[in-house]
């Protein structure tokens, strides 16, 4: 038992460690199921753009065949006469397009387009991971805010009924004094309580982001470092709109989905045309007689009637192209306003952080104030409690203005494809 002490020290040390930023990022990238599902989706695509080269390679077949009754048909003196005989033929069959006015190369040129819309999406995929994993961090940093604040409002609270039940004792204050104190603090210890539920969720579900066995722990002092150095100076402007254009990865998902809808429109426009192909074979044939066969040419096709089938899937092909156009204009749209409001956020955020860093200090030496007086019997209960109501919500407002902030500057990281270089500073 002895020896198994220090190893249980050692895990417990272990698991007090704080989780730094960086490294929950890297597990959540490395151990997310979308994350893994992003990349099998390049790898799906990947094997759809081999499948579609492979139209541009000859193709070689190698047939048999074998009939242990066959009916042979032999002219005779101008008669027919029939034989049943085995037979068996074996040969190389190969083919190779010579020319299909280009589907093939449209049809390829669509695959990677696809597969590099898969790529785009699987950065979609990692910026917002990044950012819920700041979002975690954030909001386990707020209530940690929470937590302190009520901490000290309840320390506050308790050595008011104190001093209020001594003062009591003397005749200098009344029960109306002792009993409000008292349910001060009982409901700051309700806010204590609630807060650390909260904090439990949140670190739940950055658990459940990264993949962790152990129970987290954030590194405070780290998240605090990171918070404090966030700054962005960004306007709203066409630049601007052209720059989440450009960058932002969902987008240029969009843009190589419509690029393979205008590829495989163009393919199916080519297909009346027909095509024209190169091919070839060699054999051996063992029926009645054993002899070698071979043949060697050119195969043209041109399709003439299909039911309408090929009219059908080009028109259904220009729809998909026109509903890709309409899909990239209405999210373009919608992410533009999205970063506006996000941009409106951030500098009415710094805005209030600001004010409520004034109102803490002002309402602190206020309520420092109230105290000396209504020890002195020169203030109420009402105004020691009215003064630290307002630094208690002052706090939280201070606290939930950073909170809003950094979600706001990360949501903008995230729509400029900022997430993967500025997630980990």
């Amino acid at each position: 038992m002895k020896k198994m002490i220090p190893f249980l020290v050692l895990f417990c040390n272990l698991q007090a460690n704080p989780l730094a930023l960086n490294d929950a990022i890297a597990m959540t990238l490395k151990s997310n199921p979308q994350a893994h599902a992003a990349s099998l989706h390049i790898q799906n695509a990947q094997a759809d753009t081999n499948a579609a080269k492979s139209a541009l390679h000859p193709r070689i077949d190698l047939n048999g065949e074998y009939y242990p009754t066959k009916t042979v048909v032999m002219p005779s003196n101008g008669t027919f006469t029939t034989r049943q005989t085995d037979a068996f033929h074996a040969d190389v069959s190969g083919s190779y397009s010579l020319w299909d006015f280009g589907r093939n190369n449209h049809i390829v040129q669509a695959s990677q387009y696809a597969q590099e819309g898969s790529a785009a999406d699987k950065t979609s995929v990692e910026n917002s991971l990044i950012e819920q994993v700041w979002l975690h961090y954030t909001t386990i940093s707020y209530m940690e805010q929470l937590i302190d604040t009520a901490q000290k409002s309840a320390e506050f609270y308790k050595a008011q009924y104190i001093q209020a039940v001594r003062m009591r004792e003397v005749g200098l204050k009344t029960q109306a004094d002792e009993s409000r104190f008292k349910a001060s603090w009982l409901e700051a210890d309700d806010h204590h309580s609630a807060a650390r539920s909260q904090k439990a969720k949140a670190l739940m579900a950055l658990e459940l982001l990264t993949g962790s066995d152990i129970p987290i722990t954030i590194d405070q002092a780290d998240f605090d470092r990171r918070t404090s150095e966030l700054s962005m100076v960004l306007e709203k402007n066409p630049a601007l709109r052209q720059e989440l254009s450009q960058s932002n990865p969902q987008l240029q998902k969009l843009r190589m989905l419509i690029r393979r809808d205008e590829a495989v429109s163009s393919a199916l426009s080519k297909q009346p045309y027909g095509s024209v192909s190169l091919v070839g074979s060699y054999g051996y044939d063992n029926s009645l007689a054993s002899y070698d066969t071979s043949q060697i040419g050119v195969r043209g096709s041109i399709p003439l009637y299909d039911g309408g089938k090929l009219d059908t899937e080009m028109q259904k092909s220009r729809i998909a192209l026109s509903l890709a156009q309409k899909e990239y204009e209405s999210t373009e749209r919608a992410l533009w306003q999205e970063l506006c409001d996000a941009l409106i956020d951030l500098n009415r955020f710094d805005e209030t952080i600001v004010v409520k860093e004034g109102i803490m200090s002002a309402t602190q030496k206020t309520l420092s104030l109230m105290q000396g007086r209504y020890a002195q019997g020169l203030a109420t209960y009402i105004d020691l409690l009215e003064s630290q109501s307002v630094l208690e919500n002052t706090r939280i407002a201070h606290a939930d203005a950073k909170l809003q902030k950094i979600r706001a500057w990360m949501h903008i990281q995230r729509l400029l494809n900022k997430g993967n270089k500025n997630g980990m500073l």
